[in-house]
């Protein structure tokens, strides 16, 4: 069994296609567009989410059957999403033929990459993947996780980014700003930010960068 490596990509900016232009195509264009991707749909009909994408300029669509020439040089990564076995199987070894990132909804073994289950909490990202195995037990873990993972981890994170500046300025040893992070990080500003306690937060922060 083959071991795959897990990354974060950048789309911001990058030209994704997304061939079909059903239901399942609609969700994973809006998750491109999450990201900051260029979003091309290559299909004959769109669902009224995706028309309504169009119309605000927010997707550029190619209105027709999938044809090898829809996908562009300039292409980042292309996602196979038509309710067809046989077009996804073919825009995947069309994809891979040109170097292209692909994934197929429908043939986890036609894809070169795989799209996992992912809860987000503002900066915070937990993704999870069953290598294609068991979409149902990764959306299943997601919602275990959301349980633990709640909006205070967003706020917290909002308010580490904010302490980054003057952390730096104050502590000018690699080891002192480590010291100083897990400090933050072992105290209990996320139960005092779930109980919107503002003044015991700025107090605890205070007291973590003494």
């Amino acid at each position: 069994m083959s071991s795959y490596y897990p990354v974060n990509l950048d789309l911001k900016g990058k030209k994704c296609i997304v061939v079909g232009g059903g239901k399942v195509a609609e969700r994973k264009v809006r998750s491109l567009l999450a990201c900051g991707a260029l979003v091309l749909v290559v299909s004959l009909q769109l669902t009224k989410r995706l028309k309504s994408l169009v119309n605000q300029g927010r997707i550029t669509h190619w209105r027709g059957h999938y044809h090898p020439r829809t996908l562009s040089k300039d292409a980042f990564l292309v996602i196979a999403a038509t309710d067809k076995s046989d077009i996804n199987l073919k825009v995947s070894r069309d994809a891979i033929s040109l170097n292209k990132l692909v994934n197929a909804v429908d043939s986890p073994q036609s894809c070169n990459f795989f799209v996992p289950a992912v809860l987000r909490q503002g900066p915070l990202t937990i993704s999870i993947s069953t290598s294609g195995r068991s979409p149902a037990l990764a959306r299943k873990i997601k919602q275990e996780l959301k349980d633990l993972y709640g909006r205070e981890y967003a706020k917290f994170l909002t308010i580490m980014g904010n302490l980054r500046p003057e952390i730096k300025a104050k502590y000018t040893s690699a080891a002192q700003r480590k010291l100083v992070w897990q400090r933050l990080v072992d105290s209990d500003i996320l139960d005092l930010i779930k109980k919107n306690k503002i003044g015991l937060i700025k107090r605890r922060i205070k007291k973590c960068l003494l």
